[in-house]
């Protein structure tokens, strides 16, 4: 769920699509970032475990409450080192494609959920998805779009997904994490499950001040979805 909420997503997705089989850039890119972050290291058997100290007495706060948990990693998760080859890569989204395709498919709401989802293009309907309970979240990283399409989805009792809840994101190797979406207000579900209505759309524009003396008009598409008869 985790890897699910980070930029891998697009290599999950190319993979379960059969549209990329070659993730060579993205590996370099992880193993760059892991370098910045002191978490690679040169020696031949590498373990990334290796020479990290955490301290899991420290006090972390979410939502007001107090915890002593340690964040997920994503280059744990991944398990990429130095040495890291595209099949070793491909093994192991393969093996988180076929987790969370377990975790959505016994997963289901149980009540009704309006959900948004932002983009400057068409609605995907075959990709796994991240979907907003918040819209202005579900806007944030195209304020700078002069044309966005809003995607107002409602969910069923039956809609399976995963809410993105605190565990998402943090061990709770200690059982003192709070239960809860304190991080995050996203939901994941694989699109292909789901049969969307189309029931209304709708055009509007916005005005956004930019400095005291400049606006920028926004267009915004709104389109209504519905859930019906969710797998």
């Amino acid at each position: 769920m985790f890897i699910a909420d980070t930029e891998i997503l697009r290599d999950i997705n190319d993979l379960r699509n059969n549209e990329k089989t070659d993730f060579s850039e993205s590996i370099e890119k992880l193993k760059e970032e892991a370098l910045k972050t002191e978490i690679l290291f040169a020696s031949e058997e590498f373990d990334i475990f290796g020479s990290m100290s955490e301290d899991k007495t420290k006090i972390n706060t979410l939502g007001n409450t107090k915890h002593r948990e340690i964040k997920k990693n994503k280059f744990r998760i991944l398990d990429i080192t130095k040495n890291t080859k595209n099949e070793q890569y491909v093994k192991r989204l393969e093996e988180i494609i076929s987790s969370l395709d377990k975790a959505i498919d016994k997963s289901a709401f149980g009540f009704k959920l309006k959900t948004f989802y932002a983009s400057t293009e068409a609605l995907n309907s075959k990709d796994y998805n991240l979907l907003y309970i918040n819209p202005k979240n579900a806007l944030e990283k195209f304020k700078n779009c002069e044309k966005i399409n809003l995607y107002n989805i409602k969910l069923n009792e039956k809609t399976k997904g995963i809410a993105l809840t605190n565990i998402a994101y943090y061990d709770n190797t200690n059982r003192t994490l709070p239960v809860g979406m304190n991080i995050s207000d996203k939901v994941l579900v694989d699109m292909g499950k789901l049969n969307l209505e189309l029931k209304k759309q709708k055009l509007f524009r916005i005005n956004q001040e930019i400095d005291e003396m400049n606006a920028q008009t926004k267009i915004v598409c709104v389109y209504e979805y519905e859930a019906v008869n969710a797998e």
